[in-house]
């Protein structure tokens, strides 16, 4: 049992597949302990000054971090060090060791600069924000900083586990980041107040980093090196950073502005804004980015050998399943997005009209969901092909039509006219990588896609159809005033609608059902063979 887990949590998994599994798998389980994290966020504090203080208080140290870290390993590391591990393993792990100690000297000299910045920056970002709770946000934002610090160095561990297939360490340790936000809300702010929230998220993200260096030491690092930008390939990933990182401050900077705007509506608005994105971001996590990240190495490998082919099946593949699991979900959230908030937020300081308003965002959210799960996927391709300044200049673009339309909505429409900016802007992004995609690389798959997407789709129409009137149903058998009352309408809804997609899927001979079902069975006859053998071994 130990030397199965062991190999679990250090094994390498070459297939897309079922390396999407597992990191779907630990997304879901990180996603689950999210909403309970969120569950006790908002029912302790409801949605109002202290909880739009704690959303606010990330935006300086998470601008911090987009914007060094995530333009760094998404666009630039990993298929660097991916090369690298191809022609050189030896040098390819001094490579690491390198980035670990520049990352290391940059944001520890990052994070002590804003440390005394905050005061006259974190103003600037929420311009409604004042008194008690302006002080509030820029004290839980400077203990956050250390917390940027841990997942900084974390990141280039998840980089060197991503690179060389690990994934299942990589997963979980989001899981644990959570649970360290949690230990903050339940034993920490009892006993030490509101700066127990910050100190949860400090606690969360040296578990992270943690659990993820746990199995990079073992694999291959040895030490952090005096850091230096001599060595040819810090050179090279700066180098691709650079346009990522654009685009990444393009982005940025776009959400604080968001914020801002957010700030200056009715109280509780950045809490019911940040409160439907992390719930809308769910099947994203367990999906979306499960097989982005499963596919990032093989793509990666397929651009530095120049095949051309294998690019084109990986990538049109992965979209295919994307798009099969994303749009029942998409479904699921519209028809039940006042249930999905009532379960998950519903309870103490968070009343029915803070359920409702995060309702009506999460719907026009939710609206994206597709969009928002296919840009994870095309970015990468880029990424892989080390090209980094396509998705900047589509990022640009996006942003500049979120935030043209959020400030054209919001006197009107409020929280629910920057949600809308939200959406379209996700729709504007998808459309331009795809298509300038397709020039850059030829075909894609296109028509496989769009088949199975048309399949898809009619079986998302008859998820809906068949939950709609369940859900009614039960809304008229029952008053809907109990918790159980609730689970049951939307659970019951839920599945009428999933056995409906499943059913006309298989009518309609959708391949990515079939493919599903042949994975379960193959995993099924493995695990039966197994057992098989270990009866047989204990009769011996």
């Amino acid at each position: 049992m130990i030397s199965f887990f062991t190999k679990l949590w250090r094994g390498e998994t070459t297939q897309v597949t079922t390396a999407a599994f597992i990191v779907g798998a630990a997304a879901l389980v990180s996603r689950l302990v999210g909403v309970l994290r969120d569950r006790v966020l908002a029912s302790t504090f409801g949605a109002g000054d202290v909880l739009d203080a704690y959303f606010a208080a990330f935006r300086v140290p998470d601008f911090l971090y987009n914007l060094v870290i995530l333009g760094a390993l998404s666009a630039a590391f990993i298929p660097v060090f991916t090369q690298y591990l191809e022609k050189d393993r030896r040098e390819a792990w001094r490579l690491a060791e390198r980035v670990l100690s520049v990352v290391s000297a940059v944001m520890g000299t990052a994070c002590v600069a804003l440390f005394f910045l905050a005061p006259a920056l974190i103003p600037l970002t929420v311009p409604g924000f004042d008194g008690e709770k302006l002080a509030l946000t820029i004290s839980l934002s400077r203990v956050m900083l250390l917390a940027t610090f841990f997942l900084a160095l974390s990141a280039v561990m998840g980089g060197i586990l991503q690179s060389t297939r690990r994934f299942f360490a990589f997963s979980l340790a989001p899981v644990f980041y959570n649970i360290g936000i949690i230990v903050g809300v339940v034993l920490l702010v009892p006993n030490i107040g509101e700066m127990g929230l910050a100190w949860g998220v400090v606690i969360g993200a040296a578990l992270h980093l943690a659990v993820q260096a746990s199995v990079a030491l073992r694999i291959g690092l040895e030490r952090v090196p005096f850091p230096s930008f001599r060595h040819e390939g810090v050179r090279r990933i700066v180098a691709l950073m650079a346009p990522r990182t654009l685009g990444l401050a393009v982005t940025q900077v776009n959400t604080v502005v968001m914020l801002a705007i957010a700030s200056t509506l009715a109280v509780g608005s950045v809490a019911v804004l940040n409160l439907a994105t992390n719930l809308q971001t769910v099947p994203i996590g367990i999906i979306a980015i499960s097989f982005a990240v499963a596919a990032f190495p093989s793509l990666s490998r397929a651009a530095a050998s120049k095949d051309q082919k294998e690019f084109t099946r990986v990538l049109g593949s992965t979209a295919r399943k994307i798009i099969f699991l994303i749009l029942p979900a998409t479904a699921a959230f519209l028809i039940l997005r006042a249930q999905i908030v009532r379960l998950i937020l519903g309870e103490g300081s968070f009343d029915w009209d803070d359920t409702i308003r995060t309702a009506h965002v999460l719907g026009i959210m939710a609206s994206s969901l597709l969009a928002q799960a296919l840009v994870p996927l095309l970015a990468r391709a880029f990424y892989a092909l080390q090209d980094t300044w396509t998705p900047l200049w589509v990022g640009i673009i996006a942003e500049a039509a979120n935030l043209a339309l959020a400030l054209a909505l919001r006197d009107e429409f409020g929280i629910l006219g920057i949600a809308t900016a939200f959406a379209v802007s996700a729709w504007v992004s998808v459309f331009l990588l795809w298509t300038r995609l397709r020039v850059k690389q030829g075909g894609l798959g296109t028509r496989e896609v769009m088949d199975s997407a048309i399949r898809t789709i009619i079986a998302s129409v008859a998820f809906a159809t068949a939950a709609i009137p369940v859900r009614i149903w039960i809304g008229t058998v029952f008053d809907l005033r109990a918790f159980w009352q609730v689970l049951l309408q939307a659970t019951a809804a839920s599945l009428a609608g999933l056995a409906a997609f499943i059913l006309v899927a298989a009518l309609l001979k959708s391949p990515e059902l079939q493919e599903f079902r042949q994975a379960a069975a193959r995993k099924l006859f493995k695990k039966a063979s197994v057992g098989e053998g270990m009866e047989g071994a204990q009769g011996l």
